[in-house]
């Protein structure tokens, strides 16, 4: 997966858009009360790198199931949840996989 296909890949999703976030694109959904979510997803386009917005146990698990493709990021916002996803190592399943997690944490549909 490069940075141009993930670009396509989100803004082809319904309700979402794209908004600058400290000079990365940075992506946000439509919630159910048509206000927008938080960002679940920022590109880092130098780096190859997506941030993918999660909880600790959503990291976790990801991690656990495909460390060479998601990882915490190394600061506080790691241990908070922020998880990089390489996307030179997702291929299109991964990739669909993360940002579906990310975006049911965004619009608050979590699973107990």
């Amino acid at each position: 997966m490069d940075a141009a296909t993930a670009r396509d890949r989100l803004l082809a999703l319904p309700g979402v858009t794209e908004h600058d976030h400290f000079g990365r694109p940075a992506y946000r959904a439509t919630t159910a009360k048509g206000k927008p979510s938080p960002i679940f997803l920022t590109l880092w386009l130098n780096d190859h790198r997506a941030v993918l917005m999660l909880d600790a146990d959503q990291q976790a698990e990801l991690h656990a199931r495909h460390p060479r493709v998601f990882f915490p990021v190394p600061n506080k916002w790691g241990a908070r949840g922020a998880t990089f996803m390489e996307l030179a190592e997702a291929d299109e399943r991964l990739f669909t996989l993360g940002v579906q997690e990310a975006l049911a944490k965004a619009e608050g549909d979590r699973r107990p």
